[in-house]
C-alpha cells in the first residue's frame, strides 16, 4: 500500500506541474509537494503505533504481556483458541482424591496442600488403614517424584514442582509416607529417567541402605556412620514385599501397563492376564469419566543385582509389576466456563489440548463448556487422541467434516499438525503452550501464547504474548482488547483516508481554475493542506483509536477478511468523494455564483495589502472551502464512532477525549480565518460572513449522505452482530 500511495503522490505532483505549464518556481513546487502529501495519511503510522501501544498497556494491566506488537491487531481476527488444560482452563491445584489397587478402592479427603485432617476411607466411608499394597503404592509415588513440599514461616504450606507430582507428594504426606521421611529411613535415588512427553513415563531406581546389592563405582558414594546403623529390621520403612532395591515407574496408565508382566495383589506378584487387564480398563474408564487424571504406578524389585542402574531406559522399564493408580482432580477455574461462553458468542471456537486420556479430557471439556452434556466423545471427531489424529494424512484431515474439539494424549507435534490443518481451512489460530517442545506450535500459530508462571523460557521466547497468571480468561480478555484495537484501526483508517480522498478530488479538479497569467488558482494554500492532514485529521483519528469497546463487539464474528473490507472501501469512496465534491462546490459558489468571479492575478500567495483587496473574493472562497472540509472531517470523526449506527443513536459521551479534540480542532481552525496577519499572510485567506450559510448547508448535505449510506448498509449488508452461538464442533467449519 505504501508503494501505491507513493506512486500516486508522484503522479499528482506531475499533474500540478502540468496544469501550470511545467513552471518550476517556488509557488508551484510548494503546491505540488502539498498535493502529493495530501494523498498520504501522514498521521496513520503514528496513530496506529500509539493506538497499539495503548492497547499493550491495557493488556498488561489485564495480565497479558505483549512481546510482539503485531499480535495486538492479530488478536482481533482469531477464530480458534487451542488451549492447554492444566493450569489454563483448570486451577493447577491438583489433589489426589482416589487410590486404587487390585485389592480395592480408597477415597482420600482434604483439599489443597493441607494434610492435617486427611482421611482414607473405602467407598462406604469406612476408615481404611494405610498398609499393604496401598502403602506400597504411595511409597512408590513419593519416591518417583521431584516435587518438594515445604512449610513457610507463617505456617502455610508451599509446593515446588510439577502439579501432578505435587499432588502425589501431598498424598504421601497425608499417609505419613513422604519422600523426605523415606530418605531419612535409608532410601536413596541412585538413577532417574525423567518424564518424557513422548513415552509419558518417568522412572527412578531407588536403593535402601540395608540392601546387599552393591552400587557400581561410578554411582557409589561413601557410606556414612548414620546409614551403617540402619538395620535390616527396618523392613516396615521399606516395603511389605521386602524390596530394598527397585525401579519405580510412574505415568499414563496405558503406557505403564504396557511395561508390566505382573500385578501385585495379596502380597504376591501375579502374572498379567486379560481378565485383569479388562478389570483395570473398566476402573480406569470409571475414574477418568469423573474428570480425574489417572496416574499408574508400577515397580520392579530386584534382590539379585540384575537391575543395572546404568542400563538404558528401555531395559529398566520392563518386567514391571503393576501396583495400582492414583486419581487426581484438577478443578476448573471458575472463570473458564464464562470465558468459553464469551468465545462462543464471539464466533470463536475453543479447542483443548491435554496430556490426559480421552475420558478425563472429555469430562473436563464438559465442565468448562467446550462440549455439551449431550455430546458423546466416542462418536465422530469431538474427542480424538493424538495417536488417532497423527495416523491421518493431510488429505484425510482436510476431508474431515470438523476438526477435533479435544485432543487427548496430545503431543507437541500434534499441536503443530492441528495448527496447520486449521490454517488450511482459512482459520486464524491462537495456541497456548508452556513446555520447551511447545515452541514450534507457538511459532506456527497466528498468535502464540505462553504461560508466565509455569512456562519455560523457550516457550516464552517463541510466544507473541505471555500470560502472567496462566489463565484462559486472560486470553479472552486479550482477544477482547485485540478486537477493540482492530475495530478502532478500521474506524480511523476510514476517517484519515476519506479525508485524503476528499482533498485530492477538490485540489486536482480545482487546478482547472486559471488566473490572468494562465496559472491555476489554488483551492487551498499549501499550509491549509498540511493543516487539514495534521490538525483536523490526525488528532481525531487518535481519539478514535482510544474508542472504548462496544458492548456488541464480542458478539460479532471474527473479522477474518482483514481491514480492507468492501464496507471500508465503500465508506472511503462515498465519504471522500462527497466531501471533495462539496468542498469544490463551496469554493465555486463563493467565487462565481455569489462573488464577482474575479480570480485576480497571483492570489496563491500574499504579497501586499493591495493584493488582499484584489484577491478578496478568492481569499473568501478559499476560506470557505478550507473551513467546510475541516469541519466535515471533524463531523466525520463522530460518525466513524460506529460504521452503521445513526449519529443520533451513537453514544457521544463514552469518549470525551474525542469530543474535546473535535471542539478544540474546530475552534483553532475557525480562528485561522479571523486572526489578523495570520489569516492573510500565513493561510492566504480572509474572514468570512454570509459564507457560513454555504458551509452549514454543505455540512447538512454531507450528514444526509453519510446517514443514507449507513441506512443502506443496515438494510442490505450482512449483520455484524451475533456469532454462531454454537458449541465447538456443532457445525462444519470449512
Amino acid at each position: 500500500m505504501a508503494y501505491i500511495l507513493f506512486g500516486v503522490s508522484l503522479l499528482l505532483a506531475l499533474v500540478v506541474f502540468g496544469a501550470n505549464g511545467w513552471a518550476r518556481d517556488t509557488e508551484v513546487v510548494l503546491y505540488a509537494v502539498a498535493v502529493a502529501i495530501a494523498i498520504i495519511p501522514e498521521g496513520l503510522v503514528a496513530v496506529v503505533t500509539l493506538t497499539m501501544a495503548l492497547g499493550v498497556r491495557s493488556m498488561a494491566k489485564q495480565r497479558a504481556l505483549v512481546r510482539k506488537l503485531a499480535a495486538v491487531e492479530a488478536l482481533g481476527t482469531i477464530t480458534d483458541i487451542c488451549s492447554d488444560k492444566t493450569g489454563t482452563l483448570t486451577q493447577a491445584k491438583m489433589v489426589a482424591t482416589r487410590v486404587w489397587t487390585p485389592a480395592g478402592d480408597v477415597k482420600v479427603s482434604g483439599v489443597g496442600f493441607s494434610f492435617k485432617k486427611a482421611k482414607f476411607t473405602d467407598l462406604n466411608d469406612e476408615k481404611v488403614a494405610i498398609e499393604g499394597s496401598i502403602a506400597d503404592l504411595i511409597r512408590c509415588a513419593a519416591l518417583c517424584n521431584n516435587a518438594t513440599i515445604a512449610a513457610r514461616e507463617d505456617g502455610s504450606i508451599s509446593a515446588i514442582g510439577d502439579p501432578t507430582e505435587t499432588a502425589l507428594q501431598v498424598l504421601a504426606h497425608k499417609a505419613d509416607l513422604s519422600k523426605p521421611k523415606l530418605m531419612k529411613k535409608g532410601w536413596k535415588i541412585v538413577q532417574e529417567h525423567v518424564f518424557d512427553s513422548n513415552v509419558k513415563r518417568m522412572t527412578v531406581i531407588a536403593r535402601h541402605a540395608s540392601s546387599k546389592i552393591k552400587t557400581p563405582k561410578s554411582k557409589r558414594k561413601a557410606a556414612t556412620k548414620e546409614t551403617e546403623k540402619i538395620a535390616m529390621a527396618e523392613v516396615d520403612d521399606r516395603f511389605v514385599g521386602s524390596w530394598p532395591f527397585l525401579a519405580v515407574l510412574k505415568g499414563a496408565p496405558e503406557r505403564v501397563l504396557g511395561c508390566c508382566d505382573f500385578y501385585y495383589q495379596g502380597g504376591e506378584a501375579k502374572p498379567m492376564d486379560k481378565k485383569f487387564q479388562k478389570r483395570f480398563e473398566k476402573k480406569n474408564l470409571e475414574l477418568a469419566s469423573l474428570g480425574l487424571r489417572v496416574i499408574a504406578i508400577a515397580v520392579r524389585p530386584d534382590d539379585t543385582g540384575e537391575l543395572d542402574i546404568d542400563a538404558p531406559r528401555e531395559e529398566v522399564e520392563k518386567n514391571m509389576t503393576f501396583l495400582g493408580v492414583v486419581g487426581i482432580y484438577d478443578p476448573p477455574r471458575l472463570e473458564s466456563k464464562p470465558a468459553v461462553n464469551t468465545c462462543r458468542e464471539a464466533g470463536i471456537i475453543v479447542r483443548m489440548a491435554t496430556g490426559d486420556q480421552r475420558p478425563t479430557a472429555a469430562a473436563i471439556a464438559r465442565e468448562v463448556g467446550i462440549l455439551s452434556a449431550d455430546d458423546d466423545p466416542e462418536k465422530g471427531a469431538l474427542v480424538m487422541t493424538s495417536t488417532e489424529f497423527d495416523q491421518l494424512d493431510e488429505d484425510a484431515v482436510d476431508d474431515m467434516e470438523r476438526l477435533p474439539c479435544v485432543l487427548a494424549r496430545c503431543s507437541p507435534e500434534t499441536k503443530v499438525r492441528l495448527v496447520e490443518a486449521l490454517h488450511r481451512r482459512g482459520r486464524f489460530v491462537a495456541m497456548t503452550g508452556d513446555g520447551v517442545n511447545d515452541a514450534p506450535a507457538l511459532r506456527a500459530a497466528d498468535v502464540g501464547v505462553a504461560m508466565g508462571q509455569s512456562g519455560s523460557d523457550v516457550a516464552r521466547e517463541a510466544a507473541d504474548i505471555v500470560l502472567t497468571d496462566d489463565n484462559f480468561s486472560t486470553i479472552v480478555a486479550a482477544v477482547r482488547e485485540g478486537r477493540r484495537i482492530f475495530a478502532n484501526i478500521s474506524k480511523f483508517i476510514v476517517h484519515l483516508m476519506a479525508g485524503n480522498v476528499a482533498e485530492v478530488i477538490a485540489l486536482i479538479i480545482g487546478l482547472a481554475f486559471k488566473d490572468g497569467n494562465n496559472r491555476s488558482v489554488y483551492l487551498m494554500s499549501p499550509l491549509q493542506i498540511l493543516w487539514l492532514n495534521m490538525v483536523t485529521s490526525s488528532p481525531p483519528a487518535l481519539g478514535l483509536g482510544i474508542e472504548p469497546l462496544s458492548k456488541k463487539e464480542m458478539k460479532k464474528p471474527p473479522q477474518v477478511a482483514g481491514l480492507w473490507t468492501w464496507e471500508v472501501l465503500l465508506d472511503l469512496f462515498v465519504y471522500g468523494s462527497s466531501m471533495g465534491a462539496l468542498t469544490l462546490g463551496a469554493f465555486t459558489l463563493v467565487l462565481f455564483r455569489f462573488g464577482d468571479g474575479n480570480v485576480g492575478v497571483g492570489c496563491n500567495k500574499h504579497t501586499d495589502d493591495a493584493q488582499i483587496l484584489a484577491c478578496n473574493t478568492v481569499f473568501r472562497a478559499r476560506a470557505t472551502a478550507f473551513l467546510f472540509l475541516s469541519l466535515a472531517l471533524l463531523l466525520l470523526s463522530i460518525e466513524c464512532k460506529h460504521p452503521r449506527r445513526a449519529i443520533w443513536r451513537i453514544n457521544w459521551g463514552n469518549n470525551k477525549r474525542l469530543l474535546l479534540i473535535v471542539v478544540i480542532g474546530a475552534a483553532v481552525t475557525i480562528a485561522t480565518a479571523y486572526i489578523p496577519v495570520i489569516n492573510t499572510n500565513v493561510f492566504v485567506q480572509t474572514g468570512i460572513s454570509w459564507e457560513w450559510g454555504i458551509i452549514a448547508i454543505g455540512l447538512v448535505i454531507f450528514l444526509i449522505v453519510v446517514e443514507i449510506l449507513k441506512a443502506f448498509k443496515r438494510r442490505f449488508m450482512p449483520k455484524q452482530t451475533g456469532g454462531p452461538g454454537q458449541l465447538c464442533c456443532s457445525k462444519k467449519i470449512r
